[in-house]
């Protein structure tokens, strides 16, 4: 694992993050996905080497067990809509008076990106509540 890089002394007009980013060197280690699907977020905030990414690699996909987040490249990404982010809209939107939503309920979780996330910047404390639910990848294979 690498030091963290310092999030607190970016400037957030400098570059925001994405909170369902791939496990690649250098992506922040958000989050690790529980037995029960939620996502379970890591503090104090981690960076991953090739030496992660080379481990989680070995088995399933590491998307399906972990949460990344890394700045997020915007048009280049193919969630990217109408100059922002696609995906948290419609997990907003298919979450509305759905089990999700009410899985969801409760104090914010502790996410060492929130002041750069582009989900949050996009739609606040809504992105939160949905987010630990958020999982990158599914593993098709269980």
């Amino acid at each position: 694992m690498r030091p963290p890089r310092p999030l607190a002394i970016r400037k957030p007009e400098e570059e925001q993050f994405c909170p369902s980013a791939r496990c690649e060197e250098d992506a922040i280690l958000l989050g690790i996905v529980g037995a029960n699907g939620i996502v379970g977020y890591v503090t104090p905030q981690i960076t991953i080497d090739a030496d992660f990414v080379r481990e989680a690699r070995r088995g399933r996909i590491p998307e399906t067990r972990f949460r990344f987040a890394q700045p997020c490249i915007e048009s280049r990404c193919a969630q990217w809509a109408d100059s922002h982010c696609g995906l948290i809209n419609r997990v907003l939107e298919f979450s509305e008076g759905k089990s999700i939503a009410e899985a969801s309920r409760g104090p914010l979780p502790k996410c060492v990106i929130r002041p750069l996330c582009r989900w949050f910047a996009q739609e606040g404390d809504k992105a939160c509540a949905v987010c630990p639910v958020i999982i990158h990848s599914r593993d098709n294979t269980t």
